[in-house]
C-alpha cells in the first residue's frame, strides 16, 4: 500500500513539473544584462621627477659605496660565489649611473674607474679565478674603492652634476661603455 502511494505521488509530481519545465528553468537561470559596460577612461598625466639629478647622484653614490664595500668584505671572507658575482654586477651598474649623471669632463675622469671595475667583474666571473686570486682581487677592489670614494664623493661632485634639463633622467638609464 505504501509503495502505491509513493509511486502515485511521484508520478503526479513528475507530470506536474514536466508541464512547467520552461517556467522552472526561467526562474533559476540568470538573465544576461543588455547594458554595455564602458571601459576605463585613461587620461595621461605628466608626472614631475621625484628627485633632482643631485639627489640621484647622492643616492647612487651611497648605493655604489655600500655595494662595493660589501663586495670587498664578501670576497675577503670567501663567501658565496653567486652573491659575489651579483654584488660585482650591482656595483658596476651603480658606478655607470654615477658617470651618466656627471658632466662630460668629470665623466671622462670617471671612465677609467668604470673600465677598471668592469675588468675586475670580468675576472670575478671567471670559473675558479676567485678561489686562487682572492687576495689580489681584494687589493684591486680596495684601491678602486678608495680612489673613487675620495675623488668622486657627492661633496666633491655636486657642482659637476648635470642640470635636471640636460637629459640624465631617473638616474641615468643610458649605458656607458
Amino acid at each position: 500500500m505504501n509503495i502505491r502511494i509513493i509511486s502515485t505521488a511521484l508520478a503526479v509530481t513528475l507530470l506536474f513539473t514536466a508541464g512547467c519545465s520552461g517556467a522552472w528553468r526561467k526562474k533559476f537561470v540568470r538573465n544576461k544584462k543588455d547594458e554595455v559596460k564602458q571601459g576605463p577612461v585613461l587620461q595621461p598625466y605628466d608626472y614631475a621627477k621625484e628627485f633632482t639629478n643631485k639627489q640621484f647622484y647622492a643616492n647612487h653614490y651611497a648605493f655604489w659605496k655600500n655595494s662595493e664595500s660589501e663586495l670587498i668584505h664578501s670576497t675577503k671572507a670567501k663567501g658565496n660565489h653567486k652573491k659575489i658575482k651579483n654584488q660585482a654586477d650591482y656595483s658596476l651598474v651603480e658606478i655607470r649611473k654615477l658617470a651618466s649623471l656627471l658632466d662630460d669632463e668629470k665623466r671622462a675622469q670617471l671612465q677609467p674607474y668604470v673600465l677598471q671595475l668592469e675588468e675586475i667583474t670580468r675576472k670575478i666571473k671567471q670559473p675558479n679565478y676567485l678561489d686562487s686570486n682572492s687576495n689580489h682581487i681584494v687589493s684591486q677592489m680596495t684601491k678602486h674603492y678608495r680612489a673613487v670614494s675620495n675623488q668622486f664623493s657627492y661633496f666633491h661632485m655636486k657642482h659637476f652634476v648635470r642640470d635636471d634639463q640636460e637629459g640624465a633622467t631617473d638616474g641615468g638609464q643610458e649605458d656607458i661603455k
